[in-house]
This record gives C-alpha cells, sequence and structure tokens, in this order.
C-alpha cells in the first residue's frame, strides 16, 4: 500500500516538466532569467513580426540538414506577457516551419520536441531586431524585406518613444 508521500510523488514525477506543463499553478508565470527549456510545436508558434516574407533560400539545404542530423543549434525563444505560446526571439522560423512538416511527415519525436532557451520578454522591436541580425547572417533576406524590417523596426521604436519621426523633420528644435 502506498503512502500518502509515496502518492505525492509519483503524481508529482507523471506531471512532468513544470515549467512546460499546463499542470502547475504556476505555469502561467515566466522564467526571470534565461534558461533552458524543452517544448513542443504546439506550445510554439513563428513571431509574427519575422521580416522574410517569402520562403528562405535555402530552405531545402536546411530540411535535409534537419533531417539528417536533427536540430543542432538551440532556438532562442520567449513569451510575451498575457501570450499562451512562445515565440522566436533571434531567428527561427524557418527551422519551426522545417520542423512542422517533418513531424507531420514522419511522426518522429525529434522534430515535435525542441530543446530552446528561454529568454524573458524583451519587447517586440528586441525581437525584430534579432530576427533581422540573424536573418542578416544567415538567411540571405532580400532587399525589399530587410528594408520593410527595418521601417515595422523604426514604427517600434518610435512608439516607445512615444513620437513619430517623419523623413522630412527638422533636427532643430
Amino acid at each position: 500500500m502506498k503512502t500518502d508521500l509515496q502518492h505525492k510523488l509519483s503524481q508529482a514525477l507523471l506531471r512532468g516538466n513544470p515549467v512546460s506543463s499546463p499542470l502547475s499553478d504556476n505555469a502561467h508565470v515566466n522564467p526571470v532569467s534565461e534558461m533552458p527549456m524543452i517544448l513542443t510545436l504546439e506550445q510554439l508558434q513563428p513571431n509574427p513580426d519575422n521580416p522574410r516574407q517569402g520562403r528562405n533560400p535555402r530552405y531545402e539545404e536546411i530540411k535535409s540538414s534537419i533531417r539528417a542530423r536533427g536540430l543542432d543549434s538551440v532556438p532562442k525563444v520567449t513569451k510575451a506577457p498575457g501570450s499562451e505560446f512562445y515565440i522566436f526571439s533571434d531567428g527561427g522560423n524557418t527551422r519551426y516551419q522545417i520542423l512542422s512538416e517533418l513531424w507531420q511527415e514522419t511522426q518522429d519525436e525529434r522534430f515535435f520536441r525542441l530543446h530552446v532557451l528561454f529568454k524573458p520578454w524583451p519587447g517586440r522591436l528586441q525581437c525584430l531586431i534579432g530576427h533581422l541580425a540573424e536573418n542578416e547572417v544567415r538567411g540571405e533576406l532580400t532587399f525589399l524585406e530587410k528594408a520593410q524590417g527595418i521601417c515595422v523596426a523604426r514604427s517600434l521604436y518610435e512608439e516607445t518613444l512615444g513620437k513619430n519621426y517623419h523623413s522630412g523633420h527638422s533636427l532643430s528644435a
């Protein structure tokens, strides 16, 4: 016969990771510092401010690599206050799309559960800057995608300042 303590321990072990499980009373509280986590594709969404509008020109190459070796790099994710889903903070949308496809094609768990690095919500502007930087290094954004991303970044920056700087704005005040 199990004691009360043994029963509680058994139940705690069956619940899994309290950070990624909605069973915890504190599941809505995000960590306050960077920390590794394991998330499922169902807990993630692409970043809506992703500057890439089209398909990554290296998509098939990246997909072949992930299919053969799994995900080599640990994506960084964050979660906006009040949001249900985690999003990619510094690139990762192409990998997310590929992992989703590979999961649908194979049902292989290595494409469904991801090791990620959670970082506290830095704000939309910092996430967009992270995506622009990551795509500049790896992803071959088109000139138009870069320009549109910079325009969105400028708008987000102006929102944080509470000002609107038009191209004809005078520097003298």
